[in-house]
Parts: structure tokens; C-alpha cells; sequence
């Protein structure tokens, strides 16, 4: 999917109403990008289906100057998985964008830009995980880290387990953990920039816990492989295995995150009269 492919005008035929598109797709997929109150015009782009496995679903939104085009998950029995954004315009400059999904169905996203002459870009390869129900990073190849906002994709998350919440080292330091599907499960999500930004990792995926305290992070034909240990104000994550895919050669996953404490709601005032 180019980036091409957003600025061609919709066809009215594969025009998706908000009324069919919300009752397959939850409408926060689409709100992430434009907003709650957004009503962006939806057009079915095409779909393809794995052997006995997930269908696929991809489509565009467009709103102004907002174009963004999405793949869906949806199991084999039809239903709705996960979705995430493969092209983005009208949000960032990039020269070159586009998203993808090979024959071993493998996502991949890249956005460059040239500065000085010179290009930038950053190219991700996710898998989707069946039993975790959701894309896995799997790989990250930057040639130069493109500095952007970062953005935690599990803020909105539920996190009422024990575990759950945002550990903090500051704003390019963090880990977000948040509750999964199995009581003894966390979703995780680390981002982290070392030597003065020199030195960058991020990783996304399921944490299995193996003690009171302690998870670990390892999937299937994956070499890379994490350990954290939570404390009642931190945690402790340990690099375990080779999670070069995720990282810069420089620098691990390690280190002591401290938690960081939910903000207390106010309390309401009474108004006298």
C-alpha cells in the first residue's frame, strides 16, 4: 500500500458507511488519528485470507488532509482482532511512505524523509500473534532514527492487575504494562533512548509471569528474550536473549524503572449558596 494509493480519489462503490464499518471495527481504531468526534469517509481497498488462518481486511479513511490506510485482523470465523495503521499522510513530512503484506505474511511499514540530502527512514516488520491477538514488532531497521513524539500504544489500555501502570524513568525512558486476557499475563510495551539518543531500542509484546514476581517475555523462533521483576515501586527488566532486532548494538534492555503513581482524582468542591 504506497502512499499513492491515499491520494486516489474513493470510489463511491467501496464507500463503507459508519454504521457497517463500526459494527465490524471498533470506531477507536479510527479515533486514534482523527479524533473522537472525527468522520472520516471509509473505502474498502481489498482483502486477502491465509490458508485456514486470519483474513485480512484494508482500507482507507480520509478526512481533509488526514489519509490513512489500515489493515484489519478478523479470525477465520469472521471476527474482529486487531487493526493498525500501514500509511499515514497528512501528519508527518515524509517523502516516501508505504505498508505492506508479503507471502509469509509479514507486515511491514517504512516512511523516509531526506534531510541534507541525505535519506532517513525506518522500516518495521510485525507478525500477527493468534494467541496474543495482536501485531508483533519482530524487526526494526533504521538507518538514522527518525525523531518523532513517541508514542505508547497501550495508554489507553485497561490497568487494574496488580502490575499494571507506567514505569518511568522520564518521557524517552519508559515502560507501559497493562493487563492481558489471562490473570497471569501483561502486555508491555518499552521505549528507551541511551546515550544521549545515540542509542535507541523499543519492543512490544506478552509477559508471562513465572513467579510472584518475576515475568518473561519470549515467543516462538524469536532469539530475543526479557526478564522483569517487579517490586512494589519498581520494576527490573534484564536482557536475556539477543534482542538486536530491537535495539541498537550499543545498548540492552536493563535497567530499574520506577513506577509511576496514578493521579489522584480531585475532590469535589460543594458551592454554598
Amino acid at each position: 500500500m504506497p502512499d499513492t494509493s491515499l491520494a486516489k480519489p474513493g470510489v463511491d462503490a467501496l464507500l463503507i458507511s459508519n454504521k457497517i464499518f463500526t459494527s465490524i471495527i471498533p470506531d477507536s481504531v479510527l479515533a486514534k488519528d482523527f479524533g473522537k468526534s472525527g468522520k472520516p469517509r471509509i473505502y474498502a481497498l481489498g482483502r486477502v485470507k491465509e490458508a485456514n488462518k486470519e483474513n485480512y481486511l484494508f482500507f482507507k479513511a480520509i478526512q481533509g488532509s488526514k489519509k490513512v490506510g489500515y489493515m484489519a485482523t478478523f479470525s477465520k470465523d469472521e471476527k474482529f482482532m486487531a487493526a493498525m495503521p500501514l500509511v499515514r499522510t497528512g501528519f508527518d513530512k515524509f517523502t516516501t511512505v508505504y505498508g505492506l503484506l508479503d507471502n509469509k505474511f509479514q507486515i511491514t511499514t517504512y516512511k523516509e524523509k531526506i534531510e541534507h540530502g541525505q535519506p532517513h527512514f525506518k522500516r518495521n516488520v510485525y507478525l500477527y500473534n493468534s494467541a496474543a491477538g495482536q501485531y508483533t514488532l519482530i524487526m526494526t531497521e533504521p538507518n538514522e532514527e527518525i525523531i518523532e513524539n513517541v508514542v505508547d500504544p497501550l495508554d489507553t489500555l485497561p490497568r487494574k492487575n496488580k502490575f499494571s501502570g507506567n514505569y518511568v524513568m522520564d518521557s524517552r525512558n519508559f515502560i507501559s504494562v497493562r493487563d492481558a486476557k489471562n490473570s497471569n499475563e501483561y502486555q508491555f510495551f518499552i521505549h528507551f533512548e541511551k546515550d544521549n539518543g545515540n542509542c535507541i531500542g523499543e519492543l512490544k509484546g506478552m509477559l508471562r509471569m513465572v513467579s510472584k514476581t518475576m515475568g518473561q517475555y519470549q515467543e516462538p523462533g524469536n532469539p530475543c528474550a526479557l526478564e522483569i521483576t517487579f517490586s512494589g515501586s519498581a520494576l527490573s527488566m534484564k536482557e536475556t536473549g539477543g534482542c538486536g532486532s530491537y535495539r541498537d548494538i550499543k545498548c540492552f534492555f536493563e535497567g530499574r524503572y520506577p513506577k509511576k503513581a496514578l493521579p489522584k482524582p480531585r475532590e469535589a468542591r460543594s458551592v454554598r449558596k
